[in-house]
């Protein structure tokens, strides 16, 4: 019988090929991805992930069991660590804008919004999606790539393919599928709503910065 998440990520697997087949993917993975392209993408990726720990944190504070609250601010706290390291090979000072694109925005606010005002079977499973495309990104890079040892990307590409990041994963997912058990129909479809919704923001996410997506006006 298939858990929660097993049943939902099916229904996104039409997003997830459309980001593996997305151009910086492709770019990155073949190392001819444009360095400002990746610049850009670094400086809007430590701004959205400097509000996604804080929704992590709000989520965990909602947590019925300690140890899922205590992983959910772990994990904060090792997005600061893991990601400094990466922004400190990557994201060189020409980079640097406090300004979140549009779609960065939109991402954070949409989160925010739903780790505050739903409940928390809701919550987890809005944040979920950052984790596990993440991690299936990063494998299908791995498995696929044929330039490991001159990829100018590869650290990045590493940590999202690490045994380390895997477990964490994994735990995110068991979390998301016990609330699953005793959620109500209403919160069930709600849960796979903003699932589904997170993870189009995913593939909007990577499409804005391959864009270098700007403000209009």
């Amino acid at each position: 019988m298939q858990n929660w998440y097993e049943k939902t990520r099916a229904k996104t697997e039409k997003i997830f090929q459309e980001i593996t087949t997305h151009n910086f993917v492709t770019e990155l993975m073949q190392a001819t991805l444009d360095k400002d392209t990746f610049g850009f993408y670094v400086n809007q990726d430590s701004l959205y992930l400097s509000e996604y720990k804080k929704a992590l944190v709000a989520v965990g504070s909602k947590c019925h069991k300690p140890e899922d609250t205590q992983f959910f601010y772990e994990s904060a706290t090792g997005i600061i660590q893991v990601e400094d390291a990466l922004h400190e090979e990557f994201l060189e000072k020409k980079y640097t804008n406090p300004v979140p694109s549009p779609t960065c925005e939109l991402y954070n606010s949409y989160l925010a919004r739903i780790v505050n005002s739903e409940s928390v079977e809701v919550g987890v499973a809005a944040v979920l999606p950052c984790f596990t495309i993440y991690k299936e990104v990063g494998d299908f890079i791995l498995k696929n790539q044929k330039n490991k040892d001159s990829n100018p990307y590869q650290a990045w590409i590493a940590t999202y393919a690490s045994d380390e990041f895997a477990l964490a994963v994994q735990q995110a997912i068991d979390i998301v599928d016990t609330y699953a058990q005793t959620a109500s129909p209403q919160s069930l479809a709600k849960m796979e709503e903003v699932f589904i919704k997170t993870s189009k923001l995913e593939w909007m996410f990577w499409d804005s910065a391959y864009k270098q997506e700007a403000w209009k006006i």
